[in-house]
């Protein structure tokens, strides 16, 4: 697989402006993007959406004629359980 050339100069410029911007610009990018994420209509939406791609995805395996497949269950834990470093604040025990 050959890398091409406008990739390699994309990330270098990636990494320049990053680089300047700094930890405080990087924390106040992801502060903002967090509070965005956190709004009630973007949540709604993200649901809306959601909802919407699953049903398109079982109608075109209806209309493939693929099987659908068995319910997985899978652990829920919360958003509010994790802090932002990925950490379990609920313990489990």
């Amino acid at each position: 697989m050959r890398i091409r050339p406008s990739v390699v100069v994309a990330l270098g410029v990636g990494y320049v402006l990053g680089a300047r911007a700094g930890r405080e610009q990087y924390d106040a990018i992801m502060r903002q993007a967090r509070e965005i994420r956190e709004r009630p209509e973007v949540q709604g939406a993200a649901g809306l959406i959601s909802a919407q791609a699953g049903a398109a995805f079982q109608r075109v395996r209806g209309l493939l004629g693929i099987e659908p497949e068995p319910p997985r269950t899978l652990p829920f834990r919360p958003l509010a359980a994790h802090s932002s470093n990925g950490v379990s604040s609920v313990s489990t025990h």
